[in-house]
């Protein structure tokens, strides 16, 4: 009887320990994978690094009040998944092992896509800040938000860049737009069937043509293009194929416009010291935020990012760092860290206060409904277009 009394004593002290099975903690625990090594590196090491300065700010501040109780946030990892799907997938394997509350990333469309299943397996809560697919949130066909309730995305999606390039082209008085786009990604195939709809609802007459990853010449693509007497080139896809494109079709005698989307930003990094890069003042593209504005929340993320790391965040970093303070205001609005608590609140509550967004916000389907800014090139630095 001793012994059965002993032992009811032992089981109470556990269960009393672990809240018999309960998580406690005093840590809110984030995850994120991203590239970082590979040729899209620079995407991922800007996320890491605005994740980690919203981190590092929030607990400065005292942290995250989860229903009167204030914990401090931790970044458990972030994973290096190369932006591949596979590599993704076995990071929110790792990520959910490690018992982490929020999943910000993964960082590029096709990783992001690789984890869904495995996160909706578990329902964790995810925030990609730059997966842009339109997919991501509602699948192929647009029918599946119920499937992926949980996932989310603090980036505006592919085809709102691409309507939104198209209708400033049709506003501005474009004739005649020639399509240039990368066929072996679907981030430039998105932007594209996108702009080439609106802006053909708006009478432009529109041409495409598709080139492939291992295509690094770009010189026989242009041939068409200045003998067709186009005015304006979209060109969606990301920064590095960008500057060749737009470099070798200025130097060919292109003195029409050219048009792209997020994936620009870094082009401007490609120029090289004493190089002539005027030709990027007759181009424009669509991005997150505009890190010179003059938007309190903006200079004051610049401010502290600089002195941390140096240099002039780009919009990965500054949606890295949107999306930790948007997973702040879901689990503060939850007044929990359960999964369904969090999704809960991401799916019906209104963010403010971010850099990415001057204005509240609420998600619909998952993205965010906020505006694109319009970035040009001045004296070598980036304005933003009136």
């Amino acid at each position: 009887m001793r012994k059965l009394f002993s032992l009811l004593v032992v089981l109470l002290l556990l269960c009393s320990v672990a809240s018999c099975g309960e998580k406690e903690s005093d840590t809110i625990k984030i995850g994120s994978s991203g590239p970082l090594s590979g040729s899209v590196s620079i995407y991922g090491l800007a996320v890491k690094e605005g994740v980690e300065l919203a981190v590092e700010e929030i607990n400065a501040a005292g942290g995250v009040n989860v229903d009167g109780k204030m914990m401090k946030l931790e970044l458990v990892d972030f994973v290096n998944d190369e932006a591949d799907a596979k590599k993704a997938a076995a990071a929110l394997t790792s990520l959910i092992s490690k018992d982490v509350d929020v999943v910000v990333g993964a960082v590029t469309s096709g990783a992001t896509e690789g984890l869904i299943s495995e996160a909706v397996k578990h329902g964790v809560p995810v925030i990609t800040p730059t997966g842009t697919a339109d997919k991501l949130t509602i699948g192929d066909n647009g029918d599946e938000r119920e499937v992926r309730y949980n996932i989310f995305r603090a980036c505006f999606f592919d085809s709102y860049q691409g309507t939104y390039m198209g209708q400033y082209a049709a506003e501005k008085g474009v004739k005649k737009a020639y399509v240039l786009y990368n066929n072996d990604e679907d981030y430039s195939k998105g932007l594209k069937d996108a702009f080439v709809e609106t802006a053909t609802a708006g009478n432009v007459e529109v041409t495409t043509a598709a080139y492939s990853k291992q295509d690094k010449d770009f010189n026989a693509f242009w041939v068409p293009i200045l003998e067709g007497g186009y005015d304006c080139v979209y060109v969606p896809d990301y920064y590095e194929n960008v500057y060749n494109i737009l470099k070798t079709g200025y130097a060919k005698g292109y003195t029409g416009v050219c048009y792209g989307g997020d994936g620009w930003d870094g082009v401007i990094k490609q120029v090289k010291e004493g190089e002539d890069a005027s030709f990027l003042e007759n181009c424009f593209y669509t991005n997150h935020y505009f890190g010179e504005s003059e938007n309190p929340a903006v200079k004051t993320f610049v401010e502290k990012y600089q002195a941390k790391y140096g240099s002039i965040p780009v919009s990965f970093a500054a949606l890295g760092y949107d999306a930790v303070y948007i997973a702040k205001q879901a689990i503060e609005a939850a007044k929990s860290v359960e999964y369904d608590a969090v999704v809960e609140a991401l799916t019906t509550g209104t963010f403010t206060g971010l850099v990415t967004s001057s204005e509240p916000f609420s998600f619909n389907n998952g993205n965010p409904e906020k505006a694109a800014v319009v970035i040009t090139f001045k004296d070598g630095k980036e304005v933003e277009a009136e």
